[in-house]
């Protein structure tokens, strides 16, 4: 995710068998992250948050599913 604006909802769905590292910053790793989803988990990102958003998987199989509603 890009930055941004507090009036913004956003989820992320982790469409894979691998787990996905979610960072509320730059740069996600597998040792520096805010949440992981495990395969076929859903995070809502907390209201309000305007930062900047990273993800990395443990290994690459599958897609992250992003659906961000603007005010």
């Amino acid at each position: 995710f890009p930055t941004r604006r507090s009036s913004d909802l956003a989820s992320i769905f982790n469409d894979s068998a691998a787990t996905l590292y979610v960072k509320f910053g730059t740069t996600a790793s597998i040792t520096s992250y805010t949440v992981q989803l495990s395969r076929y988990e859903y995070y809502e990102v907390p209201f309000g948050y305007t930062g900047r958003i990273d993800g990395i998987w443990s290994a690459a199989l599958g897609n992250a599913r992003i659906c961000e509603l603007t005010a």
